[in-house]
Parts: structure tokens; C-alpha cells; sequence
């Protein structure tokens, strides 16, 4: 029999259940800012991240994640046939290193015909900065 105020089919601990869900969203959506709350209250302050470089490898990964179509790229290694994307580096006397990212196309199993290359200090601290680049103007299919 079901409990008076009830919706037929619905157990009540499953109706209560829903009801204080939507309230407790209802209160979270409110947030800072709600009447009688200061904006600041309880909002957390962002803190920049910042992590150490640990290695060339490091380095070269943080300049392949400034642009999408770095993405895949790896390191020349003697005998590297075919690459389409590949970087190299260095280390540097201030605890840097100097990245240069290459994308490569046209013919690239015999050694590509066109090249882009794009140079990146990463500082010890992660940060990337952009150097320059060289190259062939970039296809826009790249």
C-alpha cells in the first residue's frame, strides 16, 4: 500500500532521496556571491603550478605540448628514417634547454622534401618560451 503523498511506483527513501539532491544542488549552485556570503569566502586562490625540469626528454615534452600539431614527435635518433615530426636539443649553461621541434612532408621515407623548424627555450623552471622558427611556409593541412 503506498505511503500517503508518495508517487505510485516510487519508494519513499528513493523520493526523499531525490528531493535533497536537487536542494543540495540548488544550495551549491548558489556558491560564493549568494545573498549574506562574501565573494571571497571560502573561494580558493589559485597558486601556479610550477615543476623543475628533469631532463632533455622533460624539456622537449613541454615544447611539443605548445601546439597540437607537435603532438607525436620524437627524438632523431641515429638512423631515424622517415619521420615526419621530430625534435632535438641541448642543455645550456643556465640549467635551460633549447628545443627545436621539426615537422617534416613531402617524400618523407626519403628524407622529406619541405621543413619547418621551431625553436623553444624551456627554462629549468618548465616555463617555454618561443625563440623563432625557419623553414618552408607550413602546409595548412599540417
Amino acid at each position: 500500500m503506498p505511503v500517503r503523498g508518495s508517487l505510485p511506483g516510487v519508494p519513499v527513501v528513493a523520493a526523499l532521496t531525490v528531493v535533497a539532491s536537487l536542494t543540495l544542488a540548488g544550495c551549491l549552485a548558489a556558491g560564493p556571491g549568494a545573498p549574506g556570503q562574501s565573494a571571497s569566502a571560502g573561494a580558493p586562490t589559485p597558486t601556479p603550478v610550477t615543476a623543475p625540469v628533469a631532463s632533455l626528454e622533460d624539456a622537449a615534452a613541454r615544447a611539443i605540448a605548445t601546439d597540437p600539431r607537435f603532438a607525436g614527435a620524437t627524438e632523431v635518433q641515429p638512423g631515424s628514417i622517415g619521420l615526419t615530426k621530430w625534435w632535438t636539443g641541448e642543455a645550456l649553461d643556465s640549467g635551460a634547454y633549447m628545443i627545436e621541434i621539426t615537422l617534416g612532408w613531402g617524400d618523407c621515407p626519403a628524407g622529406c622534401i619541405s621543413h619547418h623548424t621551431w625553436t623553444f627555450e624551456v627554462a629549468a623552471d618548465g616555463g617555454v618560451t618561443p625563440k623563432g622558427e625557419s623553414g618552408d611556409p607550413t602546409p595548412t593541412s599540417q
